[in-house]
This record gives structure tokens, C-alpha cells and sequence, in this order.
């Protein structure tokens, strides 16, 4: 999968902020670099990767572009599945 263009609605941006601590910043270069995508539900997509912390990204993905649906600190078996996957 080839992500060019993030998208994040402003009320994401706050609403990861708020919730979970989670920039878009920090959501951008997780889903820029390389992360573990998984399939969930027709056009959705939950990414695992690193930037300063591990971190799980929901998203929507059409045309090489992810728009976001939340992002939180990923969970230890969320981690564990990342760090098997991408050695």
C-alpha cells in the first residue's frame, strides 16, 4: 500500500489530541514510514508503527490517500504483532 496524502478532518485532530494525547504530526510520519497495515473492513485500515511511540492509526484508504478515522497509543499486543511482522 502507497500513502502519499493524509488527510485528518480538524475535529479528528482534536478529538485524537484530546482523547488520546496524539498529534497529527505524530500520525502523519507513523503512516509516511513504513508501518504494519492490516485490513479491517471494506475501505478501512488500522496501521501499527513508530514515532517516538508506537502508535495504531484507523483509517480509510482511496487513490494512495488515508484519511483518518482516530489514532491512540497501540496497546502491548498491538506492539508485539508489529515487531513480529516487520523483523
Amino acid at each position: 500500500m502507497i500513502i502519499e496524502n493524509v488527510i485528518i478532518e480538524d475535529k479528528v485532530k482534536e478529538k485524537v489530541l484530546e482523547k488520546h494525547n496524539v498529534t497529527a504530526y505524530e500520525i502523519e510520519n507513523v503512516l509516511l514510514d513504513n508501518p504494519l497495515v492490516l485490513k479491517t473492513k471494506e475501505r478501512r485500515y488500522l496501521a501499527i508503527g513508530f514515532y517516538n511511540r508506537y502508535l495504531t492509526i484507523v483509517f480509510e484508504y482511496d487513490k494512495k490517500t488515508a484519511s483518518i478515522m482516530t489514532g491512540y497509543p497501540s496497546s502491548e499486543w498491538q506492539i508485539k504483532l508489529f515487531k513480529e511482522k516487520k523483523k
